[in-house]
């Protein structure tokens, strides 16, 4: 019996990577048109069939994809949209879960796709263990989370570089000539929080100052309000400051509320940097400087992930470590 051809076969064959060869074949626009052309002789020639339907129909799935999220206020909220847009390149049809940041409604959520026979899940978990759904999918659909939360070598995951984008963040500052810089963030321990932090103090360290962290309250869920009030704290605190890193665009967006509100003008007096990238951070009232995640590259590098595991349940964990990019605005400047 002849062999299934894979899309890491062709791949293989034609010389090219497995996500140039997937765009060949979906007819994404920044492939050229000879590559195309060869691409699809090359598949047809060797038997690979790229019809995602018909492989899930002899499988007994759909070509529906779950995307479970634990809180779509969040940059996930919005990464949604470059999710569809990949996954309906690939004749996916995505179905969206939002948990609320309750793991009870994540694994209901997963229950329900399992279920429903969906080639695969997209997961922004609840929790940062990712034991529990590896329990309950127990290999019958392939998982990709994303996101900073989980980092384990043992499941695919898509996230950017946390470390990397505060470390863009915070040198920004110092290269405006900031020494006094506080810091703002969640009280969740996590490994994404752990490295912002530890970047955090190495750079303090550097400039021979004494790190000031400060976590919003774990009973806080909207963000803006925790950066507004944290921030009114800070003023009334007398510690001294000419610059806020803040790990969330919400944070970030309720510390310029504080600072507006108690006359201190921004960036003339006090620098605000934020984290995420979300479309709010670019309104003309707020032009916050942040460090965004590359949404529309990280979608396609999870939606390509996802489907190669379709394909193959017994491929090894994939993991994709994205550059997160610096955007300046008027949030920033120098001493």
């Amino acid at each position: 019996m002849r062999k299934t051809m894979t899309l890491a076969a062709l791949a293989k064959e034609l010389g090219l990577s497995e996500s140039a060869v997937s765009k060949a074949l979906n007819d994404y626009p920044d492939i050229s048109p000879a590559t195309k052309k060869l691409v699809r002789e090359q598949a047809e020639a060797l038997g690979y069939s790229p019809n995602l339907l018909a492989r899930n129909l002899a499988r007994k799935t759909t070509n529906f994809v779950g995307i479970v999220i634990r809180d779509v206020s969040s940059i996930y909220g919005e990464m949604y949209k470059s999710l569809t847009v990949a996954a309906r390149h690939r004749g996916l049809h995505p179905i969206l879960y939002d948990t609320g940041n309750d793991s009870g409604l994540e694994q209901e959520s997963i229950r329900n796709l399992l279920d429903t026979k969906a080639m695969g899940i997209i997961l922004v978990p609840v929790a940062e263990d990712p034991d529990m759904i590896r329990r309950k999918t127990r290999n019958k659909v392939p998982v990709v989370f994303l996101g900073s939360k989980v980092r384990s070598s043992e499941v695919n995951y898509v996230c950017t570089d946390t470390a990397a984008g505060t470390e863009l963040a915070l040198r920004h500052l110092t290269h405006l000539g900031h020494r006094e810089i506080v810091m703002l963030c969640d009280s969740k321990t996590s490994g994404s929080r752990s490295r912002r932090i530890s970047v955090y103090r190495q750079i303090m360290q550097e400039l021979g100052q004494e790190p000031r962290i400060f976590p919003i309250p774990p009973d806080e869920p909207d963000l803006s309000q925790a950066g507004y009030q944290l921030t009114r704290k800070l003023l009334s605190s007398g510690i001294r400051f000419t610059a806020i890193y803040a790990c969330k665009d919400m944070l970030a967006i309720g510390a310029m509320g504080a600072l507006t509100e108690a006359g201190i003008r921004i960036p003339e007096q006090v620098s605000v940097v934020g984290y995420d990238g979300i479309d709010a951070a670019a309104l003309p009232m707020i032009r916050l400087t942040t460090v965004a995640q590359p949404r529309t590259e990280m979608a396609e590098q999870v939606i390509d992930m996802l489907c190669r595991h379709a394909e193959d349940l017994s491929l090894p964990p994939e993991h994709c470590l994205a550059a997160p990019q610096l955007i300046l605005r008027s949030s920033t400047g120098p001493v």
